[in-house]
């Protein structure tokens, strides 16, 4: 301990490294900040031009097109960015191209099936399930986005792993907001609905399209790739995939979705409206998440679990700190937040505190989803997310039918909070540290 004390205090070997990855964090931030402005600005305008009940329609189309493009992805995004990162590290570009084609291939075929399940669907899943006739519109408007979101997201987290943190930052959470914004006017003034969710669908095809020219110009085209099996890929990702399941799809949609089922479109307006705007607590996390996760990678394969620890825990800092600002002002004004989209959203005020209390437990701890992923500890993420998963449906099923949004704000913020405190735990008992400043 006296021995390394001094190392551990000044951290003089780490600096380099860490300015490089707070620059690019820096770079991240930015990126992010602006497409936050921009999905923030189109949901406020998407709440003002259709109303809470307009709105509610739309927040549910979208909950079951993002759970569609979770399922399409079939945890290749993650497994991707392991793969692509470490290859990248052996400057192992086939295996790069052949992993990256093999992923995307397979997201794409898997995202077309459901895409077409849900616009023939929507009829059915409209009326019988949700007793919603009008939200067969907004449905089959959004379901080309299943294809168009899992592409984005597959190859955004590839270009994370090449270390290009400008593209990955385009793609994931810039072009598909810029384009939608620009279009929702004129598509929402003449289909309600249905034009909003359009517009969704047109931005997210674009910004895949965008990544896919980014990701040819990054990758050397020669030697030639080659072919990998998909046995290693899947293994992987089948952990990943459950993971994502959870984390992506069942905590941010599903009290959204069985709100629509037990409420109705109004309520749904007011949760949609909420956990859109408490997200940009994490976004910070997210800026972070791009260029810590091959850094991540990179420190593992080296051996050097140490930097591992500082790098981590310094980032987990910086995080915590820009985080706070945004957390205190939904907490204080939640009222004042929510009327940005109209005044009949005033109503979500507490809807919106006690979502922004579960995404703060995300922030304050830090990277530790990616510390697992990237140190090959896969399995311990799924175990949380099942976790989470478990905490989700008692809560919903004992809130959501007696308290309404509020309800299913508190049965979202508890399964967030319960698989980031276990993944916490997890990245202690792995890898020998919890990931607090130091």
């Amino acid at each position: 301990m006296g021995m390394t004390e001094p190392r551990d205090m000044t951290g003089a070997s780490d600096r380099p490294a860490l300015a490089r990855l707070l620059g690019g964090a820096g770079l991240a931030f930015v990126l992010r900040a602006f497409g936050a402005a921009c999905a923030f600005a189109l949901n406020v305008v998407i709440g003002r031009l259709l109303g809470a009940e307009g709105a509610g329609l739309y927040f549910l189309a979208l909950s079951l097109a993002s759970v569609g493009a979770v399922v399409s992805r079939l945890g290749l995004d993650h497994a991707l960015l392991r793969f692509v990162s470490r290859g990248a590290a052996r400057r192992d570009w086939p295996g790069v191209r052949g992993a990256f084609a093999l992923g995307l291939g397979l997201s794409l075929a898997a995202g077309l099936g459901l895409a077409l399940g849900l616009g023939l669907a929507a009829p059915r899943i409209a009326a019988g399930l949700f007793g919603q006739p009008d939200l067969a519109g907004p449905l089959r408007a959004i379901a080309p986005s299943i294809c168009g979101f899992g592409a984005m997201l597959v190859i955004a987290e590839s270009l994370k792993g090449l270390g290009r943190v400008r593209d990955a930052m385009l793609v994931s959470g810039v072009l598909y907001p810029v384009v939608a914004l620009a279009l929702i006017w004129p598509l929402a003034g003449m289909f309600g609905p249905s034009g909003a969710a359009l517009a969704y669908a047109l931005g997210t095809g674009l910004a895949a399209l965008y990544g896919l020219r980014a990701w040819r110009r990054a990758v050397p085209a020669e030697p030639p790739g080659r072919s990998l099996a998909a046995g290693p890929l899947w293994q992987s990702a089948r952990s990943l995939w459950v993971m994502s399941l959870v984390n992506s799809a069942l905590l941010p949609w599903a009290p959204l979705f069985l709100l629509g089922i037990w409420g109705g479109a109004e309520e749904a307006g007011l949760l949609g409206a909420a956990l859109r705007i408490s997200v940009l607590v994490t976004f910070f996390l997210a800026a972070v998440n791009t260029v810590a996760a091959p850094a991540f990678a990179a420190l593992e394969t080296r051996g050097d679990r140490e930097g591992l620890r500082r790098t981590a825990s310094r980032l987990a800092l910086a995080v915590l700190l820009a985080s706070s600002p945004v957390l205190a002002a939904m907490l204080v004004w939640p009222g004042r937040v929510m009327g940005l989209f109209g005044p009949d959203f005033v109503a979500g005020a507490p809807v919106l505190a006690i979502l922004a209390l579960g995404q703060a437990v995300n922030a304050a701890t830090g990277s530790v989803g990616y510390l697992l992923m990237m140190t090959g500890h896969e399995r311990d993420m799924r175990n949380a997310a099942l976790l989470a998963a478990a905490v989700m449906a008692v809560a919903a099923l004992g809130l959501i039918p007696a308290f309404g949004a509020v309800g299913a704000a508190l049965a979202g913020a508890l399964a967030i909070a319960a698989a980031n405190l276990t993944n916490a735990w997890q990245v202690r008992r792995r890898l020998g540290f919890w990931l607090l400043p130091r």
